[in-house]
């Protein structure tokens, strides 16, 4: 495959278990993920990424019955389940998306995937690395196999198993291009991580008709937050990528021994 978008999802999250197929009106986040990708014409480009684990039977069944692509691998090594999940499908340029981010700008992605192949280069973000403007739950990711081989080969340390990209932005021989925005939307979140992240996720979804949320973009949604600043106010007190404190630790034990 000349491409190919691979989500990455599982139940047993540690903060809101089952989040990705937890549901509001009969759509659940990784539903909405499928819908806009069909939308917008890419289903056959479609991928689940899930682990080996048997609470992602789940997963798996929701994949057999929307007749989407699936590869099952490592729960901890999500590094080495994107590799494995490449090389399986042959895919020669993964854009990677994560079932906690359902209300991706899809585009925003589709010109994302014009720039990459246009301008030829091996990373290319609107998130990574670290300052961005975009809000946390829009985060795209795009680069070659050969880029993720290099990263899977140099992986050691816990925090660059779990989190795909760590090696790949951090690596100078690669092309890499961040994505920019005009204005600052950093404060702005959206991912799902927690349940009171879901609750923003259903009053987007219960005060909009589904066929404006396919189409959102990513100003659409700040929009909505700015006009309901008392749902997100618990936001100033999270931290963006929070959830990397564990992996951090994990790296001091690793080195330790």
């Amino acid at each position: 495959m000349r491409y190919a978008i691979i989500v990455q999802a599982r139940i047993n999250s540690k903060r809101l278990h089952g989040k990705v197929l937890k549901k509001v009106n009969k759509t659940s986040p990784l539903q909405l993920i499928l819908d806009k990708i069909n939308y917008f014409g890419l289903k056959n480009k479609l991928i689940i990424a899930t682990t080996n684990l048997k609470s992602d039977l789940a997963i798996i069944n929701f994949c057999k019955i929307n007749r989407i692509k699936y590869f099952r691998g490592s729960s901890e090594n999500v590094l080495e389940r994107y590799y494995r999940c490449s090389k399986k499908f042959k895919v020669k340029n993964i854009i990677r998306l994560t079932a906690d981010c359902p209300l991706v700008d899809m585009f925003l992605l589709k010109k994302m995937i014009s720039n990459f192949f246009l301008k030829k280069l091996d990373y290319y973000s609107n998130t990574y690395p670290l300052p961005c403007k975009y809000p946390d739950g829009s985060d795209i990711e795009i680069f070659k196999f050969t880029t993720l081989l290099k990263a899977y080969k140099k992986a050691k340390l816990p925090s660059e198993k779990e989190h795909v990209t760590n090696l790949m932005y951090q690596d100078k021989s690669n092309f890499i291009k961040k994505k920019n925005i005009k204005n600052d939307f950093s404060k702005f979140r959206y991912t799902i991580d927690n349940m009171n992240d879901f609750k923003v996720f259903t009053k987007i979804l219960n005060d909009h008709s589904y066929s404006d949320i396919i189409k959102f973009k990513v100003i659409d949604i700040i929009k909505f937050l700015k006009k309901n600043k008392k749902l997100i106010s618990y936001q100033s007190k999270i931290k963006r990528n929070y959830g990397w404190s564990s992996s951090l630790k994990k790296d001091k034990i690793y080195m330790k021994n």
